[in-house]
């Protein structure tokens, strides 16, 4: 058994394989070829205990993550845990992985997935609202999958802020940065907004001339308290793309403006039947792109990252 820490992670693959890895494990899911159960949420103290499993054809595993919004505070990762990879046919286990940095490249991948099926071909820049770990990894998988020239951010510290723009320059050095004073200066810049944070209420205005014909991206908001987006982004959109059905019952983003009839059930699309063409949104309005996260994901990029950590020799072997 093999273990990889964020270090043996970190530049293991590059987002344009993980992207792939992913898009074919939403091929699979598709085809019925994945078992995801529905992931377990314990809250305790303002912290949330996940634990996450999924089945395939060729592997399967569980990752277990706490999410702790106080260490940002302590100079600590927010979410931390470990990923169990096993051979499905024998159930022997392959590998353990560090989740924090997992989670930030699949989340990573996820959006930039999104982005792919729901935004025009031709954008060149995005607006992150958000500058920490998640934020940083889909500024960075964005420009995988879209010739991104200018990120335009909004970040809350000069601190912060230079750590961002640090961040994303290591794994894409030619993107130039903005710093916006606010959501609504960063609207103006933009056609696309990527949202990576844990607030509970909206983190723009509901202000209709502002938020139409734009395109969201919300990653951050994963509980029935957290909503990133005002209700009126999922009323201008035609169709909500998903990167779960679970995101119907277990985030504020959606269980908000489906409660207010704002949003009806028929108008959540889940991002595979984008992948596999069955649906496909009209990208010369407003798209709305929310993610919540699934245990497919965590799979199908730690099932690459250990292939290729073991073909490198990269990590460190563990008795079993």
């Amino acid at each position: 058994m093999l273990y990889l820490s964020s270090k043996d992670l970190v530049d293991l693959i590059s987002p344009a394989v993980l992207i792939a890895e992913i898009e074919s494990g939403l091929c699979e899911f598709a085809e019925n070829k994945v078992i995801v159960p529905v992931r377990q949420h314990v809250d305790f103290g303002g912290n949330t205990l996940l634990t996450m499993p999924a089945i395939g054809e060729r592997a399967l595993g569980v990752k277990i993550v706490s999410v702790t919004p106080s260490n940002a505070t302590r100079g600590l990762p927010v979410i931390n845990g470990l990923m169990m990879l096993c051979d499905s046919a024998t159930g022997l286990p392959l590998a353990v992985l560090d989740s924090g940095i997992l989670t930030g490249q699949r989340s990573g991948a996820v959006g930039a997935i999104g982005l792919k099926y729901t935004t025009p071909p031709d954008i060149d820049s995005i607006g992150i609202i958000g500058t920490g770990v998640q934020g940083t990894w889909q500024s960075i998988f964005a420009c995988a999958v879209r010739r991104i020239r200018k990120v335009f951010f909004v970040a809350r510290s000069d601190d912060k802020a230079q750590k961002f723009v640090d961040a994303v320059s290591r794994h894409v050095p030619a993107v130039r940065f903005s710093r916006c004073l606010d959501a609504r200066e960063l609207l103006k810049e933009t056609q696309v907004v990527i949202t990576a944070t844990s607030s509970s209420d909206p983190v723009l205005q509901a202000d209709r001339e502002a938020l139409e014909n734009k395109h969201f991206i919300s990653i951050g908001s994963f509980k029935p308290s957290m909503q990133e987006l005002p209700s009126m982004v999922y009323q201008l959109a035609d169709q909500i793309v998903v990167d779960s059905d679970a995101a119907k019952f277990e985030v504020g983003d959606l269980i908000e403006p489906l409660s207010l009839g704002l949003l009806r059930d028929e108008n959540i699309v889940h991002i595979a039947d984008l992948v596999v063409g069955k649906r496909s949104i009209d990208t010369d309005h407003t798209t709305a792109f929310k993610s919540v996260g699934m245990a497919l994901y965590d799979l199908y990029a730690a099932r690459a990252l250990f292939a290729e950590g073991e073909r490198l020799g990269r990590g460190t072997p563990l008795d079993t």
